[in-house]
């Protein structure tokens, strides 16, 4: 099974070298590799145009925001599983991408999702948070549950059928995404119990407590816009769960988890 990993960049010259090379040093795995880039002028244009024909698919061209930039790259996208990796992200080792093939494959579901590590932007080596992801059940949209989706891994033939990204929204277009494919429409999945994803801090929702709660509004959007009703608890629920990801308040865990 073939592979399309798209990452979206807009002015990330900083960052945009480690998601790139996570990408082109996994192994045993097809991989057809596509970049949207948003119009940058900073210098990460030139640094995407160094890797050659080992970019498979690259544009650079003004959107209006990353999840315009995923849907684009989707649209792009030929292979038979869709990988989503931001600029700021990186596979956590080599064998992320063949792990998740090898999951398709062995059980034949719709999508295969794991975990996600936040660390320092300066120190990547620092783990913030631990988004444990854990095994769905039937009410976890309820109790305010999502996968991360850097670490959701899904058929082409999903998004085709289900639809990609929802643009009008802005902070939960990612959650309505979850929430129309794998509530709405009980696509099948696998977990895998690992850490596949380092994410750097720096969330736009959470930057302020205006800013969660226009986020919090956006999340009640998108179940109004599926026909879906959640519980009175869900959405409060829902950033309550991010709180115990942070190290203070988790179970110590070995920094060297995959």
């Amino acid at each position: 099974m073939r592979v399309s990993v798209i990452t979206a960049v807009f002015s990330n010259k900083a960052f945009v070298t480690d998601a790139i090379e996570s990408v082109l040093t996994q192994k045993n795995v097809d991989i057809e590799y596509i970049i949207v880039d948003g119009g940058s002028k900073d210098g990460t244009v030139e640094i995407v145009k160094s890797y050659g024909s080992r970019i498979h698919k690259f544009i650079s061209e003004p959107d209006e925001g990353v999840y315009f930039a995923l849907n684009k790259g989707i649209e792009m996208a030929t292979g038979d599983i869709i990988a989503l990796l931001h600029s700021d992200d990186f596979y956590a080792h080599p064998f992320v991408l063949s792990q998740v093939v090898e999951a398709f494959e062995k059980t034949n579901c719709d999508a295969v999702y794991s975990n996600l590590y936040y660390v320092k932007s300066n120190n990547i080596n620092k783990i913030i948070r631990l988004w444990d992801s854990g095994d769905y059940k039937e009410n976890s949209f309820f109790e305010g549950w999502m996968p991360p989706h850097p670490a959701f891994f899904a058929k082409r033939s999903v998004y085709q059928n289900f639809g990609s990204f929802n643009t009008t929204l802005k902070s939960a277009a990612d959650y309505e995404l979850m929430l129309r494919l794998i509530f709405k429409n009980k696509i099948s999945l696998q977990y895998l119990p690992k850490f596949f994803v380092k994410m750097r801090t720096g969330g736009a929702s959470n930057r302020s407590l205006l800013n969660r709660i226009k986020a919090n509004m956006e999340d009640r959007k998108a179940w109004q816009i599926n026909g879906l009703q959640p519980k009175w608890y869900t959405l409060v629920l829902k950033p309550l769960i991010k709180l115990f990801q942070y190290r203070f308040f988790s179970y110590f865990r070995p920094d060297s988890i995959h």
